[in-house]
């Protein structure tokens, strides 16, 4: 497993996720509310599955997997990463949560996708960065709206959540754009 030098922003940094982190993603796994905000089905997983799930994450060349973690505290309050990474095209899915609650709708998440798109596009030269969102996470689209991401489509009904489907907004940002 390769260990990456952190990545610094102004109150918190990513870092390749450790096992020591694992007790706290296994909660955030099975967080049934936070799993409908980042669309994973309300599945109970086990600790086992959990560490599978990092070392399988981590031994993926197409994927890119950073823990968030909080300036001085390094507590890990959330995951991002660029995943099905095409090497050829140059383009990547964002995929991000903060897990603490606590830490939502407190900008870290904005601060977080700054970091990864930088990253992104100026660390692994990739020329777009994507993103799938619930129709129904409005703050969401908003802060990646203002960060520079377009929508590029609507899957209708896609993802069935809280006992009816809902519609997935794809979003898309060019590193011409972010630049």
């Amino acid at each position: 497993m390769n260990k990456l030098t952190n990545i610094n922003g102004t109150r918190i940094y990513l870092k390749n996720l450790e096992l020591e982190n694992l007790d706290k993603i296994y909660i955030w796994k099975n967080d049934f509310q936070l799993g409908n905000l980042v669309m994973a089905h309300p599945l109970p997983v086990n600790k086992t599955q959990v560490e599978n799930w990092l070392k399988n994450n981590q031994s993926d060349k197409n994927q890119i997997l950073f823990g968030i973690f909080i300036l001085n505290t390094d507590d890990c309050i959330g995951i991002v990463r660029l995943m099905f990474i095409d090497w050829i095209s140059a383009t990547a899915d964002l995929g991000i949560y903060i897990g603490d609650s606590e830490y939502r709708g407190q900008g870290f998440g904005k601060e977080v996708i700054k970091l990864i798109l930088n990253y992104g596009f100026m660390g692994i030269n990739l020329h777009k960065i994507c993103l799938k969102v619930l129709e129904s996470n409005v703050n969401a689209i908003r802060c990646y709206q203002s960060i520079g991401f377009i929508q590029e489509g609507i899957l209708r009904q896609q993802y069935w959540c809280n006992g009816k489907y809902e519609n997935v907004i794809l979003m898309g940002i060019l590193n011409s754009e972010y630049q």
